[in-house]
This record gives C-alpha cells, structure tokens and sequence, in this order.
C-alpha cells in the first residue's frame, strides 16, 4: 500500500463576491479532483494552532507529524537545507527577500526577481564584500529561487535569536533587527549592515540612485538547524518530497526523505506539473510515499490574480488526471490538500480549515460529490488538526 499526497499551497480560499459567492476552487470546475471526492472520503483540516494563520513551514511540518512547538527553529533553515547549504551546528541561517524601496525607504515590492545573469555577479560581489568583514561571524549569501535568498551566519559570537519580521508590510519601512544580549546585538548589526551592503551593490548593478537604495535584501526568519526524526522512523515507511520551491525540499531534506531533481519545476505558474507527476510516480515505483507539492496557487492568491488562481486550479486537476490514469487506486492512497487557506481578496493567509479529499484502496465513498472548502464539511473524515493528517490516512489507507 503506497500514498501520494498532493498539495496545492495555498489553494483553498474564502468566497469570492465577484465569484458568485463561490471559491476559486468551486469556480474552477475541477473533474478529477471532484471524481476524487466521489470515490473517495474528505474532511477539513485545522491549521496547527486554533486561530493562527500558518505558514507554509509550520502547517507541512505539522501535517508531517513534526510539532511545530517542538521541531521549528526558523523557516531560514528550513529553506537552507532545501537549497542544499551544509547545514553545521553552528549556524544561523536567513531567508532573504529581495526588496524594492521607494526613495524615502518604504518597501513598495517585497519579490523583486533578477536576471540569472545578474543575480551572478550580485551574489559574488555581496559574497567577496562579506569575507572577514565581521569579527567573530563568518557570512555568506546564496541566491535560492526568484526573489528569495539564504544568508548564513557562522560562529560563536552568530545568535538567531533576532526579532525582524518578514518584510509584507508593503508601504512601511522596514524593521530594524533587534537582539537581546552581547550575541544578539551583534548579530543584529551584522544583519542591519548586509541590508546596507546589499542595497549598495545590487543598486549599483542596476544603476539606480536613490538615498535608500532602492533595491536591497532583507533577511528574517533566522534559526539553527533543526533536529528532526527521520519520516521512517516517524511513521514505518520511505518517502520522497517533489517540490521546486527550497523551503518545501529543505523540510523533506531534514526528515529524509528523497528529493529528486524535476526538470521544469519553477514553483511559478509556469511550472511543468507533468514533469512533477512524472516525478512522482518515479518516486512511487520506489517508495512507500510521495509528496508533491505545487507552490503556484499560493504566489496567485498573494498577488489578487483570482482568475490566474482558478487558471491553475485546472492545470493541477490536468496534472491528477494524468496521475489517475497511470496510478491503480486499489494500491495507492491519493490525497489532496492545500496546506493553509490564502485569500486571494485579502492577499494572506487566514486561519480558516482546508479541503481534504482521499481516494484509493479499500475506501467506500461518503457521498461528498466535489472538492471543495463547503463539500468537505459534509465528508465522513470529518474535521481535524493537521497533526492527525498521517494517522487518518495511514488508517484509512489500511497501514497499521
């Protein structure tokens, strides 16, 4: 008995007006995802802490079966080992985001993407600048996916423990990192000064002057690597993660599972989700468990693209009806989620349930006739904590 989990970030969504009343996920008309519902069971998912919107980092580990409370230092690791940084004890490691200023300093684009080209050269200046500029702090910086980055921060005199909130305040200057004691204030200047570097060189590069800069990466979500139990030791099976963006493949990573290299995955919307599938069921040939996971519905609904959501709503049921034909649901559990709800009005993630459907094995369908946020309401999975997603599907899945 195998499962393959799939999770659309950030899919599910509130009831839109100009919809209709209904969900990008009703509006889009998804076949085989509401042939799953038919065939299968469904329920709602609560996010890890009641009221709470989650992140993408909090919820997959704490569907995974990792506590959160326990097992989460920082979503900058977690997206460090994802884009494959050694991961040593002494470490503290940034995400970074690539910032557009207006003139007086306020963040008017918090994603700015460069050209491949210049990324290069940004990323070797900062680094060539970063050498043995810090004492007692050894730092790098590596450009990731898009308008992300990771910074590390090596050394004794290094403390993740910083206050500097993500930058999604658009139209609000940015936080000033802030720590507490001799290894927090100093790991704060460090931070406050690469934001300084950082600005001086990619603003150079692209011959932009402005008092603020106008361009500059800003980290936060800092931490050290966590410690995390292997996914067999967890629950008696091997898996492999299918992802583009590092933050998905860093916690698969930490948890061991297998993470293949998909020619075309961009986590965009133009991401090639048969060559994910393809993937996947690789990985299904192989192991006990797959997760795959499609970042492009979360990046739309930030964006307020309702019909670009709904556009890539469809191609994800395109990519589960060629999984379905290829995969015998007699052998293989097939579930889909979205990990939180983002709201595609609101740009942000709340704390409302997500759809969960499972199809395969021995299942006798519940009656629920679509997928969809108010149809699986009505699913005998009934509603549950996200830290209960293994346990249903190993159950329902015949795994004991």
């Amino acid at each position: 008995m195998q499962i393959l989990l799939i999770v659309a970030d950030g899919m599910a969504d509130l009831p839109i007006g100009d919809l209709g009343g209904k969900t990008p996920l009703q509006a889009a008309g998804a076949e085989n995802l509401d042939t799953l519902a038919a065939t299968g069971r469904s329920g709602l998912m609560d996010p890890p802490i009641a009221g709470i919107p989650p992140g993408s980092d909090v919820a997959h580990l704490n569907f995974l079966g990792y506590n959160p409370r326990r097992y989460y230092t920082g979503r900058g690791p977690l997206e460090a080992a994802g884009a494959g940084i050694e991961m040593q004890p002494d470490g503290a490691f940034y995400r970074c985001n690539l910032c557009m200023l207006s003139p007086d300093g306020v963040i008017i684009d918090e994603k700015v993407e460069l050209d491949e080209g210049i990324r290069s050269e940004v990323e070797k200046e900062i680094n060539q600048e970063l050498q043995d500029r810090f004492e007692g702090i050894e730092a790098s910086f590596r450009f990731t996916l898009g308008y992300r980055g990771i910074l590390t921060l090596r050394g004794k005199r290094s403390a993740p423990e910083i206050t500097y909130p993500q930058p999604k305040r658009l139209g609000c200057l940015p936080d000033r990192p802030r720590g507490t004691g001799s290894g927090g204030e100093k790991t704060a200047e460090v931070l406050y000064k690469f934001r300084e570097l950082s600005a001086r060189i990619i603003s150079g590069k692209l011959r932009v002057e402005s008092p603020a800069g106008c361009f500059t990466l800003i980290p936060w979500g800092g931490g050290r690597a966590p410690m995390l139990p292997s996914f067999n030791e967890r629950h008696g099976m091997e898996g492999a993660g299918i992802a583009a963006v590092p933050l998905i493949k860093g916690i698969c990573r930490l948890c061991g599972m297998h993470v293949p290299q998909v020619q075309g995955a961009t986590g965009k919307p133009d991401t090639d989700l048969i060559s994910k599938a393809r993937s996947a069921l690789d990985a299904l040939e192989k192991f006990d468990f797959a997760l795959l996971h499609v970042e492009a519905t979360d990046e739309l609904s930030h964006n307020g693209d309702v019909q670009g959501k709904i556009r890539m709503i469809r191609r994800i049921d395109e990519m589960i009806g060629f999984l379905l034909e290829r995969i015998e649901l007699k052998e293989c559990l097939v579930a889909v989620l979205a990990d939180h709800v983002t709201s595609t009005e609101l740009r942000r993630h709340t704390a409302d349930p997500v759809p969960v459907v499972a199809s395969g094995w021995k299942l006798n369908p519940d009656g629920v006739k679509e997928y969809s946020e108010a149809a699986a309401a009505k699913g005998k999975l009934g509603r549950f904590n996200g830290s209960e997603l293994f346990h249903i599907l190993k159950l329902q899945g015949g795994f004991t």
